[in-house]
């Protein structure tokens, strides 16, 4: 199977919220990540192409993102800014596992 990804993701549980701008706010888990997005398990049902905002709680840090696929209650999100310059724990949290 070939690998499109854009970044080397890092498996996670990691407690989220989706919000719109509206106000609207949905628990999430976050279950992989990456600088440039990351895989959340939800009940919401977000359409393809949706404009959302992520909250990692552990992180304290809001990201803007697309909803870019659906698949078996999981939603793959892409950041509209990769993560470039990120706080000291999520620089930690980023950097890839040795084998």
């Amino acid at each position: 199977m070939e690998n499109n990804r854009k970044a080397m993701r890092r498996r996670s549980i990691l407690v989220g919220r989706l919000l719109d701008d509206d106000g609207g706010s949905i628990r999430c888990m976050v279950t992989d990540m990456s600088t440039t997005g990351a895989k959340v398990k939800t009940d919401a049902e977000l359409p393809i192409g949706a404009e959302i905002y992520l909250k990692i709680d552990k992180f304290n840090d809001l990201r803007r993102a697309e909803v870019v696929w659906l698949r078996e209650g999981y939603t793959g999100l892409q950041f509209s800014k990769a993560i470039t310059n990120p706080p000291a724990a999520m620089a930690a949290f980023l950097e890839p596992i040795a084998d």
